[in-house]
């Protein structure tokens, strides 16, 4: 008995996703050799057509070894993985009853390619499964690409298989579909701009050119002591903000890629994850898990999240699990049904108290202060900022300035409380600010900071950032101005302004308008010099493309284009005169280089028609952000071309979501905004319900939602 115990349990070993082994096993049993198709059929047909048979009749007469026969003859004449699945599972469970033990094979090997018993989490094991798999289908002479993508298929629909494989492409899509994604022309490019973009980062390192100027031959004087004395402060949001834009999302590897950009600035205190969907698995937990793998340090990084109860957990989580130093807690003060915390006093106090224990027990000081010197040199540890999401709607500000008596005494109520705590007045050291639907002029930006300023004091040791929305005024990189000149002390924001509806405040710009005034510290503390190039670099991680917008200061298409010797601003007319061009200054070697990464391929116009195809519409779906909502009514007006001519768009539209979050997740990047991309998936969600494959619901999006409370 024990012999044959040992027998089954090697029976139960090959069938366990190792390919070597399931390799070996499948052929262990060759085949007979088919008999000849009548004189009338063609041989390839007859051969499958036996094939079929003999798997049917294995599968019926529970014999272990036909069946491992079969299905070897079945895979070597080309059966449709459909066919040969349903043998897979009747082998597993002949095996499992034949070994009378538990199903459950510990630490599973899913092919060569995905290892659960390895260090590296699964999530990014999934990506490299994935870029594995694209590299052989394009280079067929190594392996087959098709076989590798089959057999994870399979084994992601095995019982034995883990959860989080289950819940991968690899186990809601064939392998004909992944394919699809695979090779589509967006998922192509993106190989192009990722090895260029890696190669762009080395290039950082040594752009092959010396800055030929000094900060004061830069930096034009300024008699505004104000001006000169501040220390403009940047909380970074490049690797995050950009997400609520593209189509495309974002992937960990991605941000990751973002992320390195955004150091070689010189950038210290960066967002590096946004914990907005509870327990859900999302590329904002994956970019962790990449820097964990690559072993880069979380130095000034800053996990974002709600600090309401039942909010607050997933961003705990990420601050155990990966040693996040810092933490921004999003606030809304308005009432909203959609929102756990109902105390918007008492939840931040007991959230500070929590992470105050937490950056406590990791070590850091019980003050994390940073002074003015040393705020953009030394990444914070154990700070916290408190991000007021919806203040200026919770006053009532008008547009000169005043504000609605009863909401400004709440809030200064709030402010007291909250400043009576210990670890508050300890730990919160940044106030934070914005309105997130365009709506507030540059002026309420202003009137806002001078206000928060007389109940966050500098010598209190307090620091005020804004982030502004863009809107019909687009006035949003003024008000980043006008709050330092009334008291803050800068910005959180990314260097691209690309977010949300209609663009936000960029750091790029903010940083140079502050150069331009006069202040002496910006080139200090930042290195700008590639600027424009990592801001275009950013663009196309995000967008996908190389087709840059025209018009963004700094860093667009047009803005080097000299269209009259009259306009410009290194030559002619002296007054504010620019020595050059600060932000973009590379040696001979380099240029070249960039410039041949960018250059016009067949590829590069393939995917611009293809993204001429998805303009237009009075909906835009930004996977990463948009609520099931926009993704139902982005879906209705595309119509039949999506859900065919009787379909329903609230059918499967969760479903079609969930799936964009697994392709995301997976490392595929796909225009989820376009016609072909939801009618795949759409399909695949249609499917998956009349077979019983359930995707894992990713939770929504509770940092855009906060940007609509519910009326009081």
């Amino acid at each position: 008995m024990g012999e044959d115990k040992a027998a089954c349990t090697q029976d139960l070993q090959d069938i366990a996703v190792s390919k070597q082994t399931q390799d070996e096993d499948e052929h262990a049993h060759p085949p007979p050799p088919p008999a000849s198709p009548p004189p009338h059929a063609e041989p390839g047909v007859a051969r499958t057509k036996q094939a079929k048979k003999r798997l049917q009749d294995a599968m019926a007469s529970g014999d272990l070894a036909e069946l491992k026969a079969a299905i070897a003859a079945a895979k070597t004449v080309g059966v449709s993985l459909e066919h040969r699945e349903r043998a897979l599972e009747v082998q597993e469970k002949l095996l499992e009853a034949q070994a009378d033990i538990p199903g459950s094979i510990p630490s599973p090997s899913y092919g060569s390619l995905i290892d659960a018993s390895r260090p590296t989490p699964i999530g990014v094991q999934i990506c490299q499964a994935c870029e594995k798999i694209y590299d052989l289908l394009h280079e067929p002479e190594r392996s087959n690409g098709d076989d590798e993508l089959e057999d994870l298929c399979r084994t992601a629909r095995l019982e034995t298989a883990s959860p989080d494989l289950k819940s991968s492409i690899f186990g809601l899509m064939r392998p004909e579909e992944i394919k699809s994604f695979l090779q589509a022309p967006d998922h192509q490019f993106w190989q192009h701009i990722k090895q260029n973009t890696e190669e762009f980062i080395q290039l950082l390192d040594d752009p092959g050119a010396a800055v030929p100027y000094s900060v004061d031959e830069m930096t034009p004087e300024a008699k505004n002591a104000r001006v000169r004395s501040v220390r403009p402060v940047v909380m970074d949001q490049s690797v995050r903000e950009p997400a609520t834009n593209t189509p495309f999302g974002h992937t960990g590897y991605q941000k990751f890629l973002t992320l390195q950009i955004v150091k070689r600035m010189g950038f210290k205190d960066i967002a590096i994850s946004g914990q907005y969907y509870g327990a859900s698995y999302t590329p904002e937990t994956q970019v962790l898990e990449w820097m964990q793998v690559r072993g880069e340090p979380m130095d000034g990084m800053i996990v974002m999240f709600a600090p309401g109860k039942g909010d607050r957990e997933a961003g705990i989580k990420a601050i155990k699990d990966f040693g996040i130093p810092n933490a921004f807690l999003d606030l809304t003060m308005k009432a909203s049904v959609r929102f756990k915390q109902s105390d918007f006093v008492s939840s931040v106090l007991e959230t500070v108290d929590i992470l105050d224990e937490i950056f406590a027990g990791m070590g850091f000081e019980p003050n994390p202060w940073r002074t003015e010197e040393k705020v953009n040199c030394d990444p914070g540890k154990g700070e916290i900022s408190l991000n007021l999401v919806d203040l200026m709607e919770f006053l009532d500000v008008k547009p000169d300035g005043s504000m609605d008596d009863k909401k400004k005494s709440q809030a200064e109520d709030a402010f007291r409380t909250w400043k009576k705590s210990d670890a508050f007045r300890r730990r919160v050291v940044g106030i934070l600010t914005e309105e997130g639907r365009g709506v507030a002029n540059y002026k309420d930006y202003g009137a806002l900071s001078r206000w928060l300023r007389g109940h966050f004091p500098r010598d209190e040791e307090y620091r005020i950032l804004v982030h502004a929305h863009g809107g019909d005024g687009n006035t949003q990189d003024a008000a980043s101005v006008e709050a330092v000149l009334e008291g803050a002390n800068g910005v959180w924001a990314a260097v691209i302004p690309q977010a949300a509806q209609s663009g936000h405040n960029s750091s790029m710009v903010f940083l140079d308008n502050m150069v331009q005034m006069g202040n002496g510290h910006v080139l200090e503390d930042f290195w700008l010099h590639q600027g424009a190039q990592c801001a275009r670099h950013i663009y196309y991680l995000n967008f996908n493309s190389y087709t840059i917008p025209d018009d963004c200061p700094i860093w667009g298409a047009r803005v080097d284009q000299l269209l009259h010797t009259a306009f410009s601003t290194v030559s002619g007319e002296e007054w504010r005169q620019r020595r050059g061009k600060y932000y973009d200054i590379w040696g001979g070697d380099a240029r070249a280089q960039m410039d041949r990464m960018t250059k016009a391929t067949e590829l590069q116009h393939e995917v611009a028609m293809c993204r001429s195809l998805s303009r237009g519409g009075n909906y835009r779906i930004s996977p990463l952000v948009s609520d099931v909502e926009t993704w139902r009514k982005r879906i209705v007006e595309l119509g039949a071309a999506v859900v065919g001519p009787r379909g329903r768009a609230g059918d499967h539209v969760k479903e079609v979501r969930d799936l964009g979050f697994a392709l995301m997740n997976a490392g595929i990047r796909a225009n989820m905004n376009e016609q072909a991309t939801l009618k795949q998936l759409w399909n695949i969600a249609t499917r998956n319900k009349t077979e019983n494959i359930r995707c894992d619901q990713v939770a929504g999006y509770l940092k855009a939602q906060q940007h609509q409370g519910e009326k009081e």
